[in-house]
């Protein structure tokens, strides 16, 4: 099989319409089924309760309450207890889940006997065996966790300047070429026939009648000046465009030859630098936010608000604001300073997703902490990597400013020298070697230097991967979502991207030092956060960016064959992916209904899947060298964790009150519809009540035996020979009632917005596969119906979008 190179652009979620962006098909096993979970065997009955996280200890070691209703056979009522867990974890990213192996579990039942608790215990390890594992959804688990408690991305400051930002009111598209268009031949050595290879479009150059040709969705626009205009319909192709290769780097446009005709001349928006589109559908149209002053623009697909308090226009995109007083512009930075109004939008407005870009907000920390949860890959110490590194002519390294870092300017790996040693970052594993070319080898200790990398440099993403542990036999790399271009800004949000400067160096420098790098890039495709999905996301529906619905790289050269690769098909040594994975294909892929070859295997519709080590949380097929994996389960044998979830995970109740908690206390509580709690003492519920109010009378009597209690102990201190101390009062009854139920109350709060969490997620699938385009140059693209692999950078957190794309919005996973 040929293989390809991944684009230099990171192309953000390319999904065909009417095929849902997260990974929630009919044939995909479901990795938090719901709660209460009950099994059953024999007569007998355990039922599991939504579970309460305690801790969870660097994203690995998680501290876990249960509450558990057991009924022995013949029994006729149910027993409720505590199940206090503690177990090592593994993070799903693709699909959102935890899988909980359990290493230490502790059962009580209170107001129980030792008999009848023990016989109870029984029951639980015959229906759930203390080493069985479960699944858990991850927002349900980081809706208890305190972000400030947590390990959290650290912050750094990035560029905060607009790109040029364009409005139509008519059907327009925006063509982003980075720098002066650079023309490269279609087949190597004939220079008849030429196309534009630094942009996101596909426009081919006919030297003999000196006109560009623009490929639209299925028919052709055609100019003399490509950066100038004007543009108008193409009549007649010239007979060149009947030439071109009928393979997979140009099939899918010769199908196109001659094309359609075009029944609507759309604007061309032709920009040589960063820039972003709001593209309305005809004159803005409005809807106003309830308890603000903001209205939304609902005629576009851009992330647009009027704010009726300072008369001014903000739109978002790449997590960066932009305010204006007109549409048109000019635009100006507003992520300092954002109206207050912003964090008002009520939760269930459909504009409430824009929160988790709003500085100070609970979604903006939610946004952080599920970009800091890592992800790990396991790669056996001794065995030889197959990495390839290829430069365009010599190897050229350029030093990286205040470091004493070099980095090579012509390869598109991430390749670093380090005190006479290189060091490439592929795939979020490190590799080392003595010459630049390999052969390369695991590295277990990345040099200090290089995580100096400033944030403004293409290579700085590679900081976000380290060494978690070595030994002689295995090396764990951990990567959080900063290696997919996803930054904490300054200002404690999630942004996507350098910003301005990266687009800057790409512009100046594409034919030269920094084009075969990749650098995660934030404008030119609509880069949207939501949280339901997980990371930053270009939706699916706008096409007005491109056929690759990205910006920047839509080209690879390859300099093992001296040809240069457009779109959708790019050739390189390290293997083979399509539409989706920024950065690298070697780091397997998070596929959904598509197929992604490289040289560890190939694999379909999967999630948590180690493509080193060969093992997999859940879902779909997988092969390569260490065997097959299919279903719910992982690999057994290679020495990895490993559970089985596929008949481990016990029945959803429907319909079954699911409102029970297990207290730090041991104890077991219920509450009502109305905020009430109760706690079952074996006999039943029984009321958690407050202590009645006592009289003025017994309350000033109550203080003269406090103070006669704390003289006497002050006497009898100071009769021993000892120092003073105060005397620590016991909590009364009505203290002790407002800690107990504030912690109760706490819980539940955390249960709540953990599920709505993870039912936004559910809706946000369904909103994505069946909203309708909104714009004028809305229509689907020229390959719907195809499917295509989804995945981030090297965390898998955002999901590229650009045709192949190795890097995204200049670059990204």
């Amino acid at each position: 099989m040929k293989t390809r190179l991944w684009l230099f652009l990171l192309a953000l979620l390319v999904l065909p319409a009417g095929m849902p962006p997260l990974l929630q098909a009919a044939d995909q096993p479901a990795g938090d089924p719901g709660w209460p979970r009950t099994f059953m065997q024999d007569g007998k009955e355990l039922t599991i309760y939504q579970p309460q996280i305690d801790s969870w200890e660097n994203y690995k070691k998680l501290h876990v309450r249960f509450a558990i209703a057991v009924k022995p056979a013949k029994a006729k009522k149910e027993t409720f207890g505590v199940a206090e867990i503690e177990a090592d974890t593994v993070v799903d990213q693709a699909t959102r889940v935890v899988a909980v192996i359990p290493k230490k579990r502790d059962l009580r039942f209170p107001n129980t006997t030792d008999a009848e608790a023990d016989a109870l215990r029984r029951t639980v390890e015959e229906l759930h065996p203390p080493s069985q594992g479960l699944t858990l959804s991850l927002d349900r688990v980081l809706a208890y966790l305190n972000p400030d408690q947590q390990q959290l991305q650290h912050a750094v400051q990035l560029n905060l300047d607009p790109p040029k930002i364009y409005h139509s009111s008519k059907p327009a598209i925006l063509v982003m070429i980075m720098g002066q268009p650079q023309l490269k031949p279609v087949l190597k050595d004939k220079n008849d026939l030429m196309f534009v290879a630094n942009t996101n479009w596909d426009i081919l150059y006919d030297v003999a009648g000196q006109s560009y040709y623009l490929l639209n969705r299925d028919g052709w626009l055609t100019t003399k000046d490509l950066l100038k205009g004007p543009w108008s319909p193409a009549a007649n192709l010239p007979p060149l465009l009947s030439t071109l290769p009928n393979d997979d780097n140009w099939g899918d446009v010769r199908q196109n030859v001659p094309g359609k005709p075009v029944k609507e001349m759309p604007e061309v928006l032709v920009s040589t630098g960063p820039a972003e589109l709001i593209l309305t559908q005809g004159d803005p149209t409005y809807r106003p936010i309830a308890e603000t002053k903001l209205m939304q623009l609902t005629n576009t697909d851009a992330v647009v608000f009027l704010n009726s308090g300072d008369a001014q226009y903000y739109f978002l995109t790449a997590g960066r604001w932009f305010r204006s007083a007109s549409l048109d512009g000019p635009w100006a930075i507003a992520s300092n300073d954002l109206p207050q109004d912003f964090a008002k939008i009520p939760e269930n407005d459909p504009a409430a997703f824009v929160k988790a870009s709003v500085p100070g907000t609970t979604d903006a920390k939610d946004a952080v902490l599920l970009a800091s949860i890592p992800t790990t890959k396991s790669v056996d110490a001794n065995s030889q990597p197959k990495l390839q590194v290829a430069y365009d002519g010599q190897p050229n390294f350029q030093p990286i400013p205040s470091t004493t870092v070099q980095y090579a300017t012509n390869t598109s790996n991430a390749v670093f020298l380090v005190n006479g040693a290189y060091y490439c970052c592929d795939g979020g594993v490190w590799y080392t070697a003595n010459s630049p070319s390999g052969p390369w080898r695991y590295c277990t200790n990345v040099p200090a230097a290089i995580y100096t990398i400033p944030p403004s440099h293409p290579a700085y993403n590679v900081t976000y991967v380290t060494v978690q542990d070595s030994t002689p036999s295995t090396v764990v790399y951990s990567q959080t979502a900063g290696y997919s271009g996803e930054y904490v800004a300054a200002t404690g949000v999630l942004m996507f991207g350098a910003g301005m400067i990266a687009g800057a160096l790409l512009e100046d420098h594409w034919d030269d030092d920094y084009y075969h790098y990749p650098v995660p890039y934030s404008y030119g495709w609509g880069a949207s956060y939501n949280y339901a999905y997980g990371g930053y996301y270009r939706p699916p529906y706008a096409n007005y960016y491109g056929p690759y619905r990205g910006a920047g790289f839509a080209t690879a050269y390859n300099p093992v064959t001296g040809t240069y690769a457009r779109g959708g098909y790019a050739y390189g040594p390290a293997g083979a992916a399509s539409w989706g994975r920024a950065y690298n294909p070697t780091t397997g892929a998070r596929a959904a209904g598509a197929r992604v070859d490289t040289f560890y295997g190939s694999a379909g519709r999967f999630a948590g899947y180690n493509p080193t080590t060969g093992t997999a949380a859940r879902g779909g097929y997988r092969s390569n060298a260490y065997g097959a994996v299919a279903g719910v389960q992982t690999n057994r044998g290679t020495g990895a964790l490993a559970w089985n979830t596929a008949h481990g995970e016990g029945a959803v109740v429907k319909g079954r009150d699911g409102n029970v908690y297990a207290g730090r206390d041991g104890n077991v509580y219920h509450r009502d519809s109305n905020g009430n709690w109760s706690t079952n003492s074996g006999n039943g519920w029984q009321s958690v009540n407050r202590p009645e109010p006592r009289s003025a009378v017994q309350q000033r009597t109550q203080q003269r035996a406090d103070t006669v209690q704390a003289r006497r102990s002050q006497v009898q201190s100071r009769t021993a020979g000892r120092q003073d101390w105060p005397r620590v009062q016991q909590p009364s009854a009505n203290r002790q009632f407002g800690t107990r139920t504030r912690e109760l109350d706490s819980q539940a709060f955390a249960r709540s917005r953990g599920n709505q969490l993870s039912e936004r997620r559910s809706s946000f699938a369904a909103q994505m596969q069946n909203r309708p385009s909104r714009g004028a140059q809305l229509s689907q693209p020229r390959w719907q119906g195809q499917q295509r692999a989804i995945g981030g950078g090297g965390s898998g957190r955002a999901i590229g979008s650009g045709r192949g794309g190795h890097g995204g919005g200049g670059l990204r996973r």
